[in-house]
């Protein structure tokens, strides 16, 4: 007759979160090892990426596997080092006009003339967006002058640089959009990337001066549809009206 030896029980389940934790740090030593900033990664066509199974909570949901822990702290840091809001500089100047074109409130009126102030606004405020997407991402290559966010993604397309599919870290290029005020296209950094089974991607996006005042807005969510390259905001200030918006593709490390 055999006997139960307390606690024998859990040695099987002991050995298999072992082995999870395992497959863990192995996952993270190599994401620490592997070089990203070196020379950029070849261009990832559509469908070209495997794909594993999705983990899930009790609930059903999806959720990130193993994080780097120093990727985590590093995003984070750059998170708060990127954004510093600096307005254009502005001056006031006071002139006189004719009382009847004055369209501003008068400070003085004499002779029929109204003294009014004009503030005239030089310089642009920071950081603009293409800024904040490269300190987010430190990369500095393409660098063309007073680089558009179009033209870097065709630079970096030409230097294999870029993919079809969003990656953590990567930086989405919304196409040219002059009805929208985008004549020179706009990137965003992506935070996160989830996949959703009917194929489009939940993106989590953080860029700056989608007001043209350099403000920034975090974390608002976005769907990518690949097959059409095409982003639909679903939060944040441009959710009531960036629907189908041009995708280009994502500058990556």
């Amino acid at each position: 007759m055999n006997r139960f030896v307390p606690g024998t029980a859990l040695f099987p389940l002991i050995g298999l979160l072992l082995l999870a934790l395992a497959g863990c740090s192995a996952k993270q030593s190599e994401s620490r090892t592997t070089p990203q900033e070196t020379a950029p990664p070849a261009a990832i066509a559509p469908g070209s990426v495997e794909e594993s199974a999705p983990e899930t909570d009790a609930a059903g949901n999806r959720r990130s596997g193993c994080l780097d822990p120093a990727q985590v702290r590093r995003s984070e840091r750059d998170r708060a080092a990127c954004y510093r809001l600096q307005p254009a500089a502005t001056t006031a100047v006071t002139r006189q006009v004719p009382a009847k074109s004055a369209k501003s409130a008068h400070i003085a009126k004499k002779g029929g003339k109204t003294a009014t102030k004009v503030v005239r606004t030089s310089g642009r405020c920071q950081p603009q967006s293409l800024i904040y997407a490269r300190c987010r991402t430190g990369l500095a290559t393409c660098k063309l002058g007073d680089t558009s966010p179009v033209q870097w993604f065709a630079c970096a397309e030409k230097n294999g640089a870029t993919s079809s599919l969003p990656h953590a870290g990567s930086v989405l290029v919304l196409a040219a959009n002059a009805g929208r005020g985008m004549p020179t296209g706009h990137p965003v950094y992506v935070e996160e990337v989830n996949k959703h089974e009917n194929g489009i991607w939940q993106l989590r996006i953080s860029h700056t001066n989608y007001d043209r005042k350099c403000h920034l807005d975090q974390d608002a969510t976005v769907l990518f549809d690949p097959k059409r390259m095409t982003v639909s905001f679903e939060s944040g200030p441009w959710a009531a009206w960036a629907k189908n918006l041009k995708a280009l593709g994502f500058i990556q490390r």
